[in-house]
């Protein structure tokens, strides 16, 4: 699926990035940014790792710091029709869906940024390699973990 991801901060300066998204029943997810700088984020059961090419730079890091979405959308609670709500750690995200279909998320991140991430041209039960949620460090990439 298409994915948007619009923070603004409190000066009301709005930075858009724009990718894909996959995701798994099992909670593997991969976010592939392409604009305005290309980034991967691979998420599953425990960790989160960003390869940024740009910086050539790898972060290694738990889902105690940051969210997989996919576990945030299942333990999501309906509040309203189509409307869900779910916390982690101080943050709280509402999430926006119709039949079976995430239309966005939005929150307030830990800088106060508001946050909206919009996903378009779902498709469901399609299939996707396990390849494509294997990550690999590219050599001489620094890591970082945090």
């Amino acid at each position: 699926m298409i994915s948007l991801k619009k923070v603004t901060n409190d000066q009301n300066k709005t930075i858009v990035y724009e990718g894909m998204f996959y995701a798994t029943n099992d909670k593997k997810a991969l976010w592939i940014y392409e604009k305005p700088v290309a980034k991967k984020i691979y998420f599953n059961n425990t960790h989160v790792l960003i390869i940024e090419p740009e910086l050539e730079q790898a972060i290694i890091t738990t889902l105690d710091n940051t969210p997989n979405i996919a576990q945030l959308l299942q333990d999501a609670k309906e509040i309203a029709p189509n409307k869900y709500v779910t916390k982690f750690m101080d943050t709280t995200y509402t999430i926006f869906a119709h039949k079976d279909s995430i239309d966005k998320v939005v929150y307030r991140d830990k800088l106060d940024n508001a946050v909206e991430i919009s996903f378009s041209n779902q498709t469901t039960n399609l299939f996707l390699d396990e390849e494509l949620f294997r990550a690999e460090i590219p050599r001489g990439y620094d890591v970082v973990r945090e």
